[in-house]
């Protein structure tokens, strides 16, 4: 089973057992549907999810046979996690962790492995990637030209992309 950190729970609402929720998850839809299993804090408790709503900027979530304040207070505070292959994502759907350790190609040589992503905040990421220096991509169509999943991401060839002397002495080095 492989986690995927979605977000974090809150404090409760109310006293039917809901929980607050932040998340910026890109596949939102395709995981708050009753019977979604959720594993929640570092234990990675399993609960199924009964219902949620939205309520001003938090989700609220209800899980099954968890329905009471008391039967919930020890979940405040703690991260929520999804099992990967619960998703079901298509062939060109991808979550962060799909990205980590990937190798980047541009204009046809690598440039370094995918070290980590930044939420650059308003729904915008970068791709920060560790070659021989250190290079931020955009986490977007505009500069990645195609993912091979598991393997390499390809960047567009983008004018001003890179520093052009720092590419030029790393191709000259490769060859």
């Amino acid at each position: 089973m492989k986690y995927i950190y979605i977000g974090k729970l809150h404090s409760t609402h109310g006293l039917k057992g809901e929980l607050k929720l932040t998340t910026d998850f890109k596949y939102k839809d395709n995981i708050l549907k009753e019977d979604f299993n959720f594993y929640i804090g570092e234990e990675k408790h399993h609960v199924k999810l009964k219902k949620q709503r939205k309520h001003n900027k938090y989700i609220l979530l209800t899980f099954k046979n968890l329905e009471d304040i008391n039967l919930v207070e020890n979940l405040r505070n703690k991260k929520i996690y999804i099992n990967k292959e619960d998703l079901n994502l298509k062939e060109n759907e991808y979550v962060f962790e799909d990205y980590i350790n990937l190798n980047c190609y541009y204009k046809e040589k690598n440039i370094g492995k995918v070290k980590d992503i930044i939420d650059c905040g308003n729904k915008n990421y970068v791709l920060e990637i560790q070659g021989k220096e250190e290079v931020l991509v955009p986490l977007n169509d505009n500069f990645i030209e195609k993912v091979i999943k598991e393997d390499r991401i390809i960047l567009k060839n983008v004018e001003g992309l890179l520093n052009e002397d720092w590419y030029i002495n790393t191709i000259s080095r490769n060859v």
